[in-house]
């Protein structure tokens, strides 16, 4: 689909895209909800499932992009890490970073910026092939992970408005799942 297919005045019809997101809820055991306004003039898909612990929930809706969120009721390592894309002015400033770290993948060194306290967990992210390209190919906005109150972890992905077909949220799907899987230690 074309972009002019789906933008009209800053608002994404999502509810084009409700078809594909039950096809995954399905074909992965999720919990797959369409919420809508009163006025019903917008609307909000969300679906939820829990995987090794965390809580995962993938929202987008009429005038948010999508968001993954996933939440580890449990004790993590204390890693932050930020994976995010660059600009002329990102690169200039991650000069001045001590937490810079960079990926063998040269496209992706030159789209994103990589900084994290513990440089294992996150060299083994952006220094896997198949991750930096999906991270590159759905053109993901950011990748974020942190500790958070009470001991529990938080996982972030925000994704660009292009996730069009059951194939490109499936490939946003597993990208969640491995990393989850990484930060793991499996």
């Amino acid at each position: 689909m074309s972009k002019s297919q789906h933008w009209t005045l800053g608002f994404w019809d999502v509810a084009k895209k409700a078809d594909f997101w039950q096809e995954l809820a399905k074909k992965i055991n999720a919990e797959f909800k369409i919420f809508t306004t009163v006025s019903k003039d917008l609307n909000r898909l969300q679906l939820t499932f829990v995987y090794d612990n965390a809580q995962v929930k993938f929202t987008e809706s009429d005038t948010k992009p999508l968001f993954v969120e996933c939440n580890f009721n449990r004790n993590m390592p204390h890693v932050w890490f930020e994976i995010s894309q660059s600009d002329f002015i990102d690169k200039i400033m991650s000069l001045l970073s001590k937490h810079k770290i960079k990926s063998r993948n040269k496209k992706f060194n030159q789209s994103y910026i990589v900084k994290a306290n513990d440089n294992d967990s996150v060299i083994e992210i952006i220094n896997n092939q198949n991750i930096a390209e999906t991270i590159l190919r759905e053109n993901i906005m950011f990748i974020g992970a942190e500790p958070v109150k009470n001991g529990a972890y938080r996982l972030q992905l925000s994704i660009n408005r292009n996730i069009n077909n059951f194939q490109q949220l499936e490939a946003v799907y597993n990208l969640t799942i491995r990393l989850i899987d990484i930060l793991n230690g499996k």
